[in-house]
Formats: C-alpha cells, structure tokens, sequence
C-alpha cells in the first residue's frame, strides 16, 4: 500500500497534525509506505519522522499569489503526483488550494479522502478567469467539504462542545478526521550541548515573540528579556528561520521552558518534550492545550478574531512583563526540586 498524505500549512500544523496523522496510518499496516506533501519549513520538519518515507515540497514558487496562477500550478501539481502512482491519497488540509488540489486528484480517477472544495475544479478555474468568482466562497472555510464525517464540528466553537480534547490538534485529528490509534507526535532528537555550556548552570528560556498576524506579536519582547536575563536565567531566541529546523529543535531539548505566542515554537517545543507557556492573545487555552498559559486579562479575550473588531489595539497581547517574569520564576522553582 502507497499513501500520501497533503497538509500543507503551517509548521505548527505539520508539528501535531501530519506527523501524528502519518503514524496513525502507518500503525494501521506497518509494511505500508507513507509519503507527504508539505510546504515551507515544514519539509525539514517532517523529513525528521522516520515513519514517513518521501516528504515531497510544495515551494513558494509553486504558490504563487495570483489565483490564477496558483490554480494553473497545482493542476500541474496534481499530474506529477498521479505519476507516483498512489494506492490512496488522504488531504488534511483546509485552505483551498490543498483543498483545490484534492477535488483535482479525485476527479482525475485517483482515490482520494478527506477534504475538498464543493465545487468542481473547471467551474472554479472559469470563474477566476472571467472574474466573475464570488469571494464570499473562498471566506472562512465555505468552500470546503470533505468525506470526513466529522468535519463540520471544526468550523464551530468546538472547544466549548468537545471539552475531552486537549487542543485543536487533537480534535482535529481524532475527532474531525475520525483518525484511529495512537496520538503521537514527539521527535526523538539530541539535546544541544552547546546551548547548555554557554548557559553556565542557568535555567534556560526560549522566546518566541511574534507570529502570523497582529494577534500574535508581543510588543514588550525587549523588555522582557531584559528582565529574565536579570532575573538569572539564560534566554534565547532563533524562531526567524534563520537556522535549520533541526537546530531549533536542538535548542528546545536542552531548554526549559518556552515563553511564546501562539504559533509554531509551542508545537515544536511539546515535540522534544519541552513546556511551553503561551501568551494567548485571542484562541482560548483550551484550543492550545499548552502546559502553561496566562489567565483572560480583559472582557473579549477569546474571541478568536482576526483582525480584532472591538479591540484593534490587541489589549489581550499586552501582557505586563514582570508577570511573566513571575510566572516563568515560579514555573522553574517547582522544577528545581
């Protein structure tokens, strides 16, 4: 059996959805071959599970965008993976072009599961050309429908519902996909020494300050630092891309704690072992399941909004530093003994 699992964005996504989901797979019938196509960083990433066989890229180059050129991209994306001849394709995605990628694979005659757009490829294609495309469709999820039974529970308030879940990632993947077996998406990678000697005995924290979007920046990051730094703690911070996945992941082995919004370094901190104390901003914690996470500081705090409505100064990012400060201090004290 050959497989290929789609889930293109974002590296976090990639962190506690595709590897987990190629496990799950894979667990089913082990003498299976499991391929994915990713995006971004997110190649180095999965190229790091050994139960994967094949990470195949989707560059920026192949993404442009212009909508009619992406269009035209991934139809040509979808011949080259008919080539690879694929017992079953499975598309975790929920943006569209994934999404268009799917719908295309499947009506080319490949078996596909998963999510689609609901219209057919050659009626979106025409009407991006003659303009007359309704962008009402490509809003939010509405162009989206999948042969995931459950699939309709992720455009609503699921936390509220489905409390069990410890984050999005896992309802997603166990409840939305119907993913059987076991969750796991830790990745077995070597401590850096060099991290622990430059920090000379001191605890270490990674910050990670700024996200995609407003909603995920934290503007007293400077001050911060300045303040753990005093408080006697190493801290870094290397979340820009500038170095290799790997080297990350590294890092976040020999660290103790991660001081982060709500993006990708949570997820890649939880996949060596490394907790994380996330600064919330507008997604309830209960969607980030993190280990740690900083009480609601104002009224509208979790309205997973983007872009903020009633509050464009994003108040709920501006959390106090020495508070975080304190949290970290006891954090680390429980943990010394």
């Amino acid at each position: 059996m050959k497989t290929l699992i789609i889930r293109l964005l974002g590296l976090g996504d990639v962190a506690n959805i595709l590897i987990p989901a190629a496990r799950m797979i894979k667990a089913k019938d082990p003498s299976s071959t499991v391929d994915v196509l990713t995006y971004g960083a997110g190649v180095e990433l999965a190229d790091l599970c050994p139960e994967i066989s094949d990470v195949l890229a989707v560059d920026k180059e192949q993404w442009p965008d212009d909508p009619l050129k992406a269009v035209a991209s991934f139809s040509s994306l979808a011949f080259f993976l008919t080539q690879r001849e694929y017992d079953e394709i499975y598309c975790i995605d929920t943006w569209f072009m994934p999404c268009f990628l799917a719908t295309y694979l499947r009506e080319i005659g490949l078996s596909v599961q998963g999510n689609f757009i609901s219209k057919d490829t050659l009626e979106i294609t025409q009407s991006i050309i003659s303009g007359n495309a309704d962008p009402s469709y490509f809003q939010g999820t509405n162009y989206l429908e999948s042969t995931f039974s459950n699939m309709e529970s992720w455009k609503g308030k699921w936390w509220d519902i489905y409390p069990e879940y410890e984050n999005y990632a896992h309802f997603f993947l166990l409840h939305c996909c119907s993913m059987p077996g076991k969750y796991d998406m830790n990745l077995d990678v070597e401590a850096d020494k060099n991290l622990s000697e430059i920090a000379l005995d001191k605890k270490i924290i990674a910050v990670s300050h700024a996200g995609s979007g407003k909603n995920k920046v934290y503007t007293n990051y400077v001050e911060l630092v300045n303040s753990l730094e005093k408080s006697g703690v190493h801290v870094w911070s290397r979340f820009d891309g500038s170095q290799p996945i790997l080297k990350t992941l590294q890092m976040l082995r020999s660290t103790d704690l991660v001081v982060t919004v709500a993006t990708s370094a949570q997820w890649l901190a939880q996949a060596v072992g490394t907790p994380s104390l996330v600064i919330p901003g507008c997604l309830p914690p209960n969607v980030l399941g993190s280990e740690l996470c900083l009480d609601s500081l104002i009224k509208c705090q979790y309205c997973v909004k983007e872009p903020c409505l009633e509050n464009q100064d994003y108040e709920c990012m501006k959390v106090d530093p020495a508070l975080l400060v304190d949290n970290c201090l006891e954090y680390l004290e429980t943990k010394t003994d």
